[in-house]
C-alpha cells in the first residue's frame, strides 16, 4: 500500500499502478428530484411568490453554462464589493463557454443599489447585464444562496463560488447526492497577487473522488477531503500481485459506470 499524489495530466492515472481515476455519473433522475426538493424547501423558507417569480424567470432566460455567487466573488480577498473583480470572472467564464453565453449572476437586491454599484462604470455594467439577461437581484429579505444553487442544479450547470456550503441552510438538504452533486459542478477561484493576474478557475475533477477499483484490481482510496484546492489531493494505491484472488466482476462493474 502506498501513498501517492495525483498525476498532472489529462489522462490523471495513478504514478503507482497506472490506471486511470474514472468519474461515475451523476444519474439525470437524482438531478431533477433534487431541484424539485430544493424548490421545496426554499418555498417553505422564502416568500414563494419571489421564489416562484424566480423559477419563472429562469424558465424565460436559461439555461446557463455557468451560475455565479456575485456576493461571494466581489468580496473574496477584498474590504469593499469589487465588480471589477466580479465582472472578470464573468468574462472569463464567458470565454471558456462553449456557446460564449455571458453566466447567471445572482446578486442581492442591495448589492446593485448605493456604494460602489452607483459609479458610472458600474452602473453600465449592471445595466448590461440586465439587458442581456444574465443577471438576477433577490427581493429584500431572501437568502440567495437558495437561488444561486437552484438555478446551478436546475441548469445543470457550473457552481463559481468559494462558499463551502456547510451551514444550516446545506443541512436541510439531508441528502447524500448534495456533495456528489458539488463535487461536480462547484468551481472555485484564487487570484495572483493584488489580483493583477486574473481570476484562476479550479475547475471541478475529472474523476470522482471516491474508492475505485481499477481494472486491473487496483484499489484507490482518497485520504484528503475538505475544500482546500491548494492542497494536492494525496491517494493510497493497494494492488495485488498476480497470485492474488480476482476480483473481476467488480472490475467490470467500476468500468461500466466509468
Amino acid at each position: 500500500m502506498e501513498r501517492r499524489e495525483e498525476r498532472d495530466g489529462r489522462r490523471w492515472v495513478c504514478r503507482t499502478c497506472g490506471e486511470k481515476l474514472v468519474c461515475i455519473d451523476i444519474d439525470p433522475v437524482e438531478t431533477r428530484e433534487f431541484a424539485s426538493s430544493l424548490a421545496n424547501l426554499a418555498c417553505q423558507r422564502e416568500v414563494r411568490t419571489d421564489f416562484v417569480g424566480f423559477q419563472e424567470w429562469l424558465d424565460r432566460h436559461g439555461p446557463f453554462d455557468a451560475v455565479v455567487d456575485g456576493a461571494n466573488v466581489g468580496l473574496y480577498s477584498q474590504h469593499n464589493f469589487s465588480f471589477f473583480q466580479l465582472n472578470s470572472v464573468v468574462n472569463g467564464l464567458r470565454q471558456m463557454s462553449p456557446s460564449k453565453k455571458l453566466p447567471l449572476v445572482i446578486l442581492h437586491s442591495r448589492r446593485v443599489k448605493g456604494g460602489p454599484a452607483d459609479t458610472p462604470n458600474n452602473k453600465r455594467l449592471i445595466e448590461s447585464w440586465r439587458r442581456a439577461g444574465s443577471l438576477y437581484t433577490t427581493p429584500n429579505g431572501s437568502n440567495d444562496d437558495w437561488y444561486w444553487l437552484y438555478a446551478a442544479v436546475s441548469c445543470g450547470s457550473l457552481l463559481v463560488t468559494n462558499d463551502e456550503m456547510r451551514d444550516h441552510l446545506f443541512e436541510l438538504l439531508g441528502t447524500s447526492f448534495f456533495p456528489r452533486w458539488k463535487e461536480k459542478h462547484q468551481v472555485r477561484l484564487t487570484y495572483g497577487k493584488h489580483g493583477k493576474q486574473g481570476p484562476n478557475f479550479h475547475m471541478p475533477p475529472p474523476y470522482s473522488i471516491v474508492i475505485q477499483e481499477s481494472e486491473r484490481g487496483s484499489w484507490h482510496i482518497p485520504t484528503v477531503s475538505g475544500d482546500d484546492i491548494e492542497t494536492p489531493r494525496q491517494w493510497v494505491c493497494a494492488t495485488r500481485d498476480a497470485n492474488a484472488v480476482s476480483y473481476s466482476s467488480c472490475a467490470k462493474l467500476a468500468h461500466i459506470a466509468s
